[in-house]
């Protein structure tokens, strides 16, 4: 390390980000900027990933005055790429990179280390794996023409897709920091490899969703990744070849960052069954449940709610616009409660800008099924504005971790219906069996299911015993299981026991 590297600042915590914190308002956002507020004696600093600098990246939170000196790279931005003369691939560098891919392919990642180093001291420069005949002659090997019934454009073409990003992180010149701590497995969980390796400090990993698995249900909806048109004419659940590739490559980073990982902490046992089904150490892996600040929700709903002399309904829905959170299913729903109930009102509250067209697919089946007059897209706003007259939160998502929109509406007092995805039914019927103890606090669903939805919000709704006990059930559980302030002493521990390690090996 030279002496400029010596001197440069260092921060007790680098947080590695992907499509999150500051500038993505969300769930594990929320996490994010919670954790940094709850912990004013240490000093954070981010590389936050984002996908092109030609979309408007701005601050979705007030930044804490302990977390300073973010870097942005942009995973998606074209590199210039100039040719030299002077630099080139050896024959030696070559087929040590032959031989981490078949050894990648058997899952062997021992090499790593060295990868990392040859690309950090530009013993592959882009140019020449982008451009010069020996990386050619080697993806022409990795196509095994012999064997392949693709194309070998739509190959070439994936495969720079695929790995340019890869190449980008790999030179990287990180915050020099005591603990590394990624949010995620992927582009990000491969800075904190890079960041192990180079450094030797500690590498933390905290999955809330399982990041190959959403890239998998992403991947398999995909319109963007190539697949042949007799593919897409099939009526079965079939991946193409491209898409194979995508989701392969994710794996492998995802087995790369649990290995290079000192410790993962994940939110509930569903997750770390899926972790260890990816290749990571069952030892490695500790439960840590969200939690939520009970000062900012406790007792939002009055205590002298009348219940039982209701006649009028709201019903909220928290979250982005977005194909993953399936608000079709939740519209679907919605339609069976207004043939039951008149006096209803519905809000749906969270961005409606990250995909304008799912948006735009969603206001037109508002208008197909009528219901112009009942639902409201509040766009982004302040949900402790609106939980004091919310009758039930309703949360139709296809994957989840462990939600805190449950959490906070449980906490206000507030029923949830929920499909039965992530920690969802954790959440509403108990994890222990003093947790069960309390009753239910809302009603698990199928997962895209919008009569089994539907029937759930009229049972709360027209149900007045019962959704006074839930409401009380859910006040109970999250005083009892979900503080924040319990979440923040345990990451504090967690983090001053990694910063005073060692370097590692």
């Amino acid at each position: 390390m030279n002496k400029t590297k010596e001197t440069r600042k260092e921060y007790d915590v680098c947080l590695l980000l992907e499509g999150t914190y500051p500038f993505v308002a969300g769930g594990v956002s929320t996490w994010i900027h919670n954790l940094i507020k709850g912990m004013p004696e240490l000093t954070f600093t981010a590389v936050c990933i984002l996908a092109s600098s030609k979309e408007k990246a701005e601050y979705k939170y007030e930044l804490p005055d302990n977390f300073v000196d973010l870097k942005v790279i942009y995973l998606h931005d074209p590199i210039e790429i100039k040719r030299s003369i002077f630099k080139g691939i050896s024959n030696s560098s070559i087929q040590k990179m032959r031989e981490f891919h078949h050894r990648m392919d058997r899952g062997d990642i021992s090499m790593m280390k060295e990868m990392v180093e040859m690309f950090r001291d530009d013993k592959f420069p882009l140019s020449e794996l982008f451009h010069g005949k020996k990386a050619w002659d080697m993806l022409v090997d990795q196509y095994k023409p012999q064997e392949s019934k693709e194309s070998f454009i739509d190959y070439f073409w994936t495969f720079r897709f695929t790995h340019l990003p890869i190449f980008k992180m790999l030179p990287q010149e990180l915050p020099k920091a005591r603990v590394y701590h990624t949010i995620s497995t992927g582009y990000a969980g491969l800075l904190g490899v890079v960041a192990r390796v180079m450094t030797g400090r500690p590498l933390l990993l905290t999955e809330h969703g399982i990041y190959v698995k959403e890239r998998k249900i992403e991947i398999s909806q995909a319109e963007w990744v190539y697949r042949k048109e007799d593919e897409r004419m099939r009526i079965d659940s079939k991946l193409g070849a491209f898409q194979t590739f995508w989701i392969r490559m994710f794996e492998q980073l995802g087995k790369l960052c649990y290995d290079y990982s000192s410790a993962i902490y994940t939110l509930y046992e569903g997750n770390r069954q899926l972790e260890i089904q990816e290749g990571a150490d069952p030892d490695k892996i500790r439960i840590i449940p969200n939690g939520i600040s009970l000062d900012n929700f406790l007792g939002l709903k009055a205590k002298g709610h009348d219940y039982m002399g209701q006649t009028e309904f709201a019903v909220g829905f928290v979250g982005r616009v977005v194909p993953i959170k399936d608000v079709k299913t939740f519209l679907r729903a919605i339609k069976i409660v207004a043939i039951k109930l008149e006096n209803l009102k519905v809000y749906i509250m969270g961005p409606t800008e990250e995909d304008e067209e799912y948006y735009e697919e969603c206001v037109n089946l508002v208008k197909l099924l009528h219901l112009e007059d009942i639902i409201e897209f509040t766009g982004k706003v302040k949900v402790t504005d609106y939980l004091p007259d919310l009758d039930v939160i309703v949360l139709t998502s296809i994957s989840e971790a462990q939600p805190l929109v449950i959490m906070e509406a449980n906490c206000a007092g507030i029923p949830a219906v929920s499909s039965d995805v992530g920690s969802c039914r954790e959440l509403l019927e108990g994890r222990t069996v003093a947790d069960q103890a309390l009753g239910p606090s809302g009603i698990v669903t199928k997962v895209a299911d919008p009569k089994s939805t539907g029937e759930a919000i009229l049972k709360v709704l027209t149900s007045p015993i019962l959704r006074q006990k839930m409401s009380q059930a859910g006040i109970e559980r999250v005083k009892t299981f979900y503080k924040e302030s319990d979440l923040n002493k345990t990451y504090l521990k967690i983090y001053k026991d990694h910063m005073a390690m060692d370097d590692l090996e």
